[in-house]
Protein backbone atom coordinates (compact mmCIF):
# COMPACT_ATOMS: atom_id res chain seq x y z
CA UNK A 1 0.00 0.00 0.00
CA UNK A 2 1.44 3.57 -0.84
CA UNK A 3 1.57 6.26 1.28
CA UNK A 4 1.68 9.88 0.79
CA UNK A 5 4.66 11.83 2.66
CA UNK A 6 5.00 15.50 4.09
CA UNK A 7 5.76 16.61 0.50
CA UNK A 8 2.17 15.48 -1.18
CA UNK A 9 4.50 12.77 -3.20
CA UNK A 10 3.41 9.37 -3.09
CA UNK A 11 6.00 6.80 -1.75
CA UNK A 12 5.82 2.88 -2.19
CA UNK A 13 7.68 1.39 1.04
CA UNK A 14 7.60 -2.02 -0.09
CA UNK A 15 10.53 -3.69 -0.52
CA UNK A 16 12.58 -0.53 0.22
CA UNK A 17 13.23 -2.23 4.06
CA UNK A 18 16.55 -1.67 4.31
CA UNK A 19 16.78 1.65 1.64
CA UNK A 20 17.02 4.27 4.33
CA UNK A 21 19.72 3.15 6.21
CA UNK A 22 22.15 2.05 2.89
CA UNK A 23 21.15 5.08 1.80
CA UNK A 24 22.75 7.35 4.41
CA UNK A 25 25.57 5.65 4.68
CA UNK A 26 25.98 5.88 1.17
CA UNK A 27 25.08 9.18 0.32
CA UNK A 28 27.82 11.15 2.29
CA UNK A 29 30.46 9.48 0.54
CA UNK A 30 29.65 10.70 -2.67
CA UNK A 31 29.28 13.90 -1.73
CA UNK A 32 32.35 14.03 0.33
CA UNK A 33 34.02 12.68 -3.28
CA UNK A 34 32.12 15.34 -5.50
CA UNK A 35 33.32 17.97 -3.31
CA UNK A 36 36.93 16.33 -3.43
CA UNK A 37 36.48 16.72 -7.34
CA UNK A 38 35.32 20.41 -7.24
CA UNK A 39 38.20 20.77 -5.05
CA UNK A 40 40.44 19.46 -7.64
CA UNK A 41 38.69 20.70 -10.60
CA UNK A 42 39.11 24.14 -8.96
CA UNK A 43 42.76 23.73 -8.77
CA UNK A 44 42.82 22.82 -12.28
CA UNK A 45 40.93 25.30 -13.54
CA UNK A 46 43.16 28.16 -12.33
CA UNK A 47 46.47 26.51 -12.34
CA UNK A 48 46.99 25.28 -15.69
CA UNK A 49 50.43 23.83 -14.97
CA UNK A 50 48.96 21.23 -12.36
CA UNK A 51 46.43 20.43 -15.35
CA UNK A 52 49.40 19.40 -17.65
CA UNK A 53 51.00 17.62 -15.02
CA UNK A 54 47.79 15.66 -14.49
CA UNK A 55 47.24 14.77 -18.48
CA UNK A 56 50.92 13.51 -18.51
CA UNK A 57 50.47 11.51 -15.33
CA UNK A 58 46.94 10.27 -16.76
CA UNK A 59 48.89 9.07 -19.65
CA UNK A 60 51.41 7.65 -17.45
CA UNK A 61 48.66 5.68 -15.33
CA UNK A 62 46.83 4.11 -18.36
CA UNK A 63 50.08 2.94 -20.00
CA UNK A 64 51.15 0.81 -16.76
CA UNK A 65 47.47 -0.22 -16.26
CA UNK A 66 47.47 -1.51 -20.30
CA UNK A 67 51.14 -3.44 -19.05
CA UNK A 68 49.97 -5.14 -16.45
CA UNK A 69 46.52 -6.55 -18.11
CA UNK A 70 48.72 -7.47 -20.81
CA UNK A 71 51.43 -9.66 -18.52
CA UNK A 72 48.17 -10.78 -16.97
CA UNK A 73 46.43 -12.17 -20.20
CA UNK A 74 49.30 -13.20 -21.70
CA UNK A 75 49.29 -16.70 -20.84
CA UNK A 76 45.79 -16.71 -22.30
CA UNK A 77 46.92 -16.01 -25.41
CA UNK A 78 47.61 -18.36 -28.98
CA UNK A 79 50.95 -17.08 -28.56
CA UNK A 80 52.42 -15.64 -25.09
CA UNK A 81 55.11 -13.85 -26.37
CA UNK A 82 52.54 -11.43 -27.79
CA UNK A 83 51.16 -10.49 -24.85
CA UNK A 84 54.61 -10.57 -23.06
CA UNK A 85 55.80 -7.83 -25.73
CA UNK A 86 52.69 -6.01 -25.77
CA UNK A 87 53.46 -5.75 -21.68
CA UNK A 88 57.06 -4.73 -22.40
CA UNK A 89 56.08 -1.83 -24.96
CA UNK A 90 53.62 -0.81 -22.90
CA UNK A 91 55.74 -0.51 -19.86
CA UNK A 92 58.64 0.84 -21.67
CA UNK A 93 55.97 4.11 -22.91
CA UNK A 94 55.53 4.74 -19.14
CA UNK A 95 58.94 5.26 -18.55
CA UNK A 96 59.40 7.58 -21.22
CA UNK A 97 56.72 9.17 -20.03
CA UNK A 98 57.86 9.79 -16.52
CA UNK A 99 61.46 10.72 -17.87
CA UNK A 100 60.66 12.18 -21.16
CA UNK A 101 57.10 14.66 -20.15
CA UNK A 102 57.50 16.27 -23.55
CA UNK A 103 57.65 13.98 -25.86
CA UNK A 104 54.80 12.15 -23.93
CA UNK A 105 52.23 15.97 -23.88
CA UNK A 106 53.20 15.58 -28.04
CA UNK A 107 52.05 11.94 -28.65
CA UNK A 108 48.83 12.79 -26.79
CA UNK A 109 48.32 15.96 -29.27
CA UNK A 110 48.90 13.89 -32.22
CA UNK A 111 46.65 11.19 -30.63
CA UNK A 112 44.02 13.32 -30.42
CA UNK A 113 44.09 15.20 -32.89
CA UNK A 114 44.22 11.97 -34.96
CA UNK A 115 41.42 10.58 -33.11
CA UNK A 116 39.41 14.05 -33.81
CA UNK A 117 40.08 13.86 -37.74
CA UNK A 118 39.09 10.24 -38.52
CA UNK A 119 36.16 10.65 -35.97
CA UNK A 120 34.61 13.55 -38.29
CA UNK A 121 35.35 12.34 -41.32
CA UNK A 122 33.81 9.33 -40.95
CA UNK A 123 30.65 11.35 -38.63
CA UNK A 124 30.91 13.92 -41.50
CA UNK A 125 30.15 11.03 -44.09
CA UNK A 126 27.79 8.78 -42.45
CA UNK A 127 25.52 12.09 -42.11
CA UNK A 128 26.18 13.31 -45.40
CA UNK A 129 24.77 10.00 -46.93
CA UNK A 130 21.74 10.06 -44.75
CA UNK A 131 21.27 13.19 -45.56
CA UNK A 132 17.37 12.23 -46.98
CA UNK A 133 16.87 9.81 -44.57
CA UNK A 134 17.30 11.37 -40.87
CA UNK A 135 16.30 14.63 -39.42
CA UNK A 136 19.00 16.71 -37.99
CA UNK A 137 22.13 15.19 -40.69
CA UNK A 138 22.69 19.09 -40.93
CA UNK A 139 23.42 19.37 -37.30
CA UNK A 140 25.66 16.19 -37.20
CA UNK A 141 27.17 16.71 -40.30
CA UNK A 142 28.24 20.44 -38.95
CA UNK A 143 29.41 19.13 -35.56
CA UNK A 144 32.01 16.35 -38.01
CA UNK A 145 33.22 19.17 -39.85
CA UNK A 146 34.05 21.08 -36.73
CA UNK A 147 35.44 17.76 -35.13
CA UNK A 148 38.04 17.12 -38.70
CA UNK A 149 39.09 21.33 -37.87
CA UNK A 150 39.75 20.80 -34.46
CA UNK A 151 41.65 17.93 -35.45
CA UNK A 152 43.64 19.88 -38.23
CA UNK A 153 44.45 22.41 -35.60
CA UNK A 154 45.57 19.86 -33.07
CA UNK A 155 47.69 17.97 -35.64
CA UNK A 156 49.09 21.18 -37.31
CA UNK A 157 49.26 23.97 -35.13
CA UNK A 158 51.26 24.82 -32.33
CA UNK A 159 51.68 22.08 -29.73
CA UNK A 160 51.73 24.65 -26.82
CA UNK A 161 48.34 25.08 -27.15
CA UNK A 162 46.70 22.42 -28.01
CA UNK A 163 48.36 20.95 -24.34
CA UNK A 164 46.84 24.30 -23.16
CA UNK A 165 43.26 22.62 -24.72
CA UNK A 166 43.53 19.68 -23.50
CA UNK A 167 44.29 20.85 -19.84
CA UNK A 168 41.47 22.98 -20.23
CA UNK A 169 39.31 20.31 -21.22
CA UNK A 170 40.54 18.00 -18.48
CA UNK A 171 39.96 20.96 -15.45
CA UNK A 172 36.75 21.45 -16.61
CA UNK A 173 35.45 17.37 -17.24
CA UNK A 174 36.72 17.29 -13.38
CA UNK A 175 34.82 20.25 -12.52
CA UNK A 176 31.81 18.66 -13.58
CA UNK A 177 31.91 15.68 -12.54
CA UNK A 178 32.30 17.30 -9.01
CA UNK A 179 29.12 18.91 -9.68
CA UNK A 180 27.27 16.07 -10.71
CA UNK A 181 28.13 13.84 -7.95
CA UNK A 182 27.41 16.70 -5.66
CA UNK A 183 23.81 16.74 -6.63
CA UNK A 184 23.35 12.96 -6.49
CA UNK A 185 24.07 12.95 -3.31
CA UNK A 186 21.63 15.50 -2.50
CA UNK A 187 19.20 13.70 -4.72
CA UNK A 188 19.77 10.07 -2.95
CA UNK A 189 19.90 11.89 0.51
CA UNK A 190 16.15 13.32 -0.49
CA UNK A 191 15.30 9.41 -1.52
CA UNK A 192 15.90 8.46 1.56
CA UNK A 193 14.17 11.54 3.41
CA UNK A 194 11.05 10.12 1.30
CA UNK A 195 11.55 6.80 1.58
CA UNK A 196 12.05 7.37 5.87
CA UNK A 197 9.16 9.08 5.88
CA UNK A 198 6.98 6.80 3.99
CA UNK A 199 7.66 4.28 6.46
CA UNK A 200 6.97 6.02 9.87
CA UNK A 201 3.53 5.15 10.92
CA UNK A 202 0.58 7.74 10.54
Amino acid sequence: MSTTDTTGTTADPRGVDDLPSWVRRSWVSVLVLGLLMLGLGLLLVFNLAASVSTLRWLVVISLVLAAVEAFATASLRERRWVGWLAGLLYAAGAVVAVAWPGVTLFVLVLTVGISLLTGGIVQALMSWRARGQAKGWGWSFAMGLLSVLAGLVFLFGSPLISVAVLAVVLAVHVLMTGVTLVALALAIRRLAANVAAAQRPA
